[in-house]
């Protein structure tokens, strides 16, 4: 099969930082592609705390630099969970600026390459927990996570891009991981259940079982 090659481009989430391998969902859903014979390359460009309006700066310079020049490519993106994670002084990116800034950053990945959104996975209701580089202690609204995952596929639908809405997608055993985590970042466990739900998506699947352009489902 012919090489492709891959950036995932998002948060902690992507990063395993509750797994003792150091395994996130990219390297484990790389590592089953593999299995099944598919020759990827995958660049797992996630930041811890990053927000949207983060990702919106520096995304595309940064997918540049490693896929330019490479028919095969393609953009995964999963980010947002930390835009809704909130203080005394409010919310870390306001709703609607999420809202704007990611159809801005998808719409003009999929003009340029292959183009994937995976949804902010579902948070625990919990207190504070820490998060970020900086170790911030934040709170963390299931019900604003799964607004703004809403607000997400309406706009994916509109620029023309698959989208996966994690928040529906997990079940069980993402809560028991997310449980075992922070209440945000999973355990081990959780990132397995986020690749298996990515290696199932009908989008993702024909793309690369199959080289259908992911914009097709929208056509």
């Amino acid at each position: 099969m012919a090489k492709r090659s891959v950036c995932f481009v998002g948060d902690e989430l992507m990063l395993g930082l509750r797994d003792p391998e150091g395994f996130g969902w990219p390297q484990r859903l790389t590592r089953a592609e593999r299995d099944h014979g598919h020759a990827i390359v995958n660049y797992v460009l996630g930041v811890e705390g990053d927000t949207t309006r983060d990702v919106a700066r520096r995304w595309r310079a940064e997918a540049e630099v490693r896929l330019t020049g490479l028919p095969a490519a393609a953009v995964v993106f999963c980010f947002g969970v930390n835009d809704q994670a909130g203080d005394a002084g409010g919310v870390r990116v306001p709703l609607p600026e999420s809202l704007y800034a990611a159809e801005a950053i998808v719409s003009e990945a999929a003009s340029w390459r292959a183009a994937f959104w995976i949804g902010p996975p579902p948070v625990l209701a919990s207190g504070l927990v820490q998060s970020g580089r900086q170790g911030q202690a934040m709170i963390y609204d299931p019900v604003r996570v799964r607004g703004l995952s809403q607000g997400f596929a309406a706009a994916a639908a509109r620029c023309g891009v698959p989208y996966l809405d994690l928040c529906g997608a997990l079940g069980e055993r993402y809560a028991r991981a997310l449980a075992q985590g922070n209440g945000v970042v999973p355990a081990a466990d959780g990132q397995a259940a986020i690749a298996a739900a990515v290696e199932a998506w009908k989008p993702w699947r024909d793309w690369l079982d199959h080289n259908t352009a992911p914009n097709l489902y929208f056509a």
